[in-house]
């Protein structure tokens, strides 16, 4: 018997209720699928604002399936080569000037391209659900 087995669970914060409230966006199985990821796939509402969504003034160069794709396979690039659950990878991002750039950036016009650190974890899709997902997000998100 652990010390664990008389506590009860005050609260729950769900999959299902975090992709209805808008902090997780669930990425279409035939998206995923295409990428080679055979696992449900969830970003978190910061990558998907920040790297998905097409930058305004971006909209004739860029589609916003082309910024996920860049996403998805560079993630399935590097779960190839990586043990365990989770991973850091990195992927270049074609995204407005803010005039913050660095050294690891190269602009392009009045584009910057950034390489960018993402974060997948894969661990229970829910609460109730243990099947495997895969949770995207910035490297300082939980």
């Amino acid at each position: 018997m652990s010390d664990f087995d008389d506590m009860k669970i005050i609260s729950t914060y769900t999959t299902k209720e975090a992709v209805a409230d808008g902090y997780l966006v669930r990425v279409a199985a035939t998206e995923s699928q295409e990428a080679g990821i055979k696992f449900p796939v969830y970003l978190t509402r910061a990558v998907w604002d920040k790297y998905v969504e097409v930058p305004k003034g971006m909209e004739s160069e860029q589609n916003l399936s082309g910024r996920l794709w860049d996403i998805l396979w560079m993630f399935r690039v590097t779960a190839k080569s990586t043990p365990g659950q989770l991973l850091l990878f990195k992927l270049n991002c074609r995204l407005p000037d803010m005039g913050d750039w660095e050294k690891n950036e190269k602009i392009d016009g009045d584009r910057l391209i950034r390489t960018v650190t993402l974060k997948a974890f894969i661990t229970a899709q829910d609460f109730d659900d243990p099947s495997p997902a895969i949770f995207i997000m910035k490297p300082d998100e939980d």
